[in-house]
């Protein structure tokens, strides 16, 4: 009876669904609770998780309080596959643009992104690590991003109307409301989404355009909320790329400090969740499901 379903994006291997999902929606009910809409219950809350189809497939770590502690010790040098050169210097730069390739200027990328607050002042191996999570579902492979389509497939039901994804998991969604047009689902809201960057959107399946038109997945509406401040939803509009029936919505999330992850920026899913934006949109779709 999942009515609403998130879906998280990068960084999640050595989270679990229930701890992600209580994060979230405990988020989500502050925003709409805030913005005096009904919440939904708990039960009619679910999650989609693939952090670990990044791992083992059919085990699971224990997990730890720093999801970042087992990363192996990346440097710029291991950075050799020119989609992660690229996205490197995209996410640094805030352009679609990438600098000419080479160790000197993947270095660049990842001293501007280290510094950067918008994505909480990742260390350059933090950084290489998402990056790398990224172009790994992009592969042609397939061997993430079919783990994770199975995933997504297993959490939405005959009742779900309003899918949140935030970040990658924009993408990991998007193919999947694509992929099945027996969903009834109503709403798609995308939350800091890179969906309009063209390294990426050109290995979407399927890509924008393939058929001589927008791709439109199997959804009534979909809403799109960006933040000015995040380097990470390059392309603030994408109703440009999917066509106008995108309603883009821009919203500010400037960074704050929290003691355990020092910065909170302008991609936190968290501050995506806490904003009227979404708060509306989850209890518009709700609504147009009662009706």
């Amino acid at each position: 009876m999942s009515h609403v379903v998130m879906c998280h994006g990068i960084g999640y291997q050595y989270k679990h669904r229930e701890t992600s999902l209580t994060e979230w929606y405990g988020a989500l009910r502050t925003s709409m609770s805030d913005a005096a809409h009904p919440v939904p219950e708990p039960e009619r809350v679910s999650a989609v998780f693939y952090g670990n189809c990044y791992r083992s497939l059919n085990t699971k770590g224990a997990g730890t309080d720093d999801e970042f502690a087992d990363i192996p010790p990346l440097r710029a040098g291991d950075v050799r596959d020119p989609v992660e050169s690229a996205l490197l210097d995209a996410f640094a730069q805030g352009t679609e643009a990438p600098a000419p390739g080479g160790k000197g200027a993947t270095q660049a990328a990842l001293r501007r992104l280290e510094r950067s607050e918008a994505l909480g002042r990742p260390s350059s191996r933090v950084v290489i690590w998402l990056v790398r999570q990224v172009r790994r579902y992009l592969d042609a492979d397939d061997t993430v991003r079919a783990c994770a389509q199975q995933r997504f497939a297993r959490v939405v039901t005959p009742d779900t109307k309003v899918v949140v994804a935030h970040s990658l998991g924009s993408v990991v969604a998007y193919e999947a409301l694509c992929a099945h047009p027996e969903w009834n689902v109503d709403t798609f809201v995308t939350l800091g989404s890179p969906l309009g960057l063209g390294l990426i959107r050109e290995r979407l399946r399927p890509a924008p355009g393939e058929d001589g038109g927008h791709t439109w997945p199997h959804v009534g509406r979909w809403i799109n909320v960006a933040a000015d401040e995040d380097p990470v939803a390059l392309v603030k509009k994408l109703g440009p790329v999917f066509g106008d029936k995108v309603e883009d919505r821009l919203v500010v999330n400037l960074p704050w400090f929290d003691p355990k992850r020092y910065v909170l920026g302008g991609h936190s899913v968290m501050r995506y969740l806490t904003t009227g934006e979404v708060a509306d949109a989850v209890a518009e779709a709700l609504r147009a499901q009662e009706r």
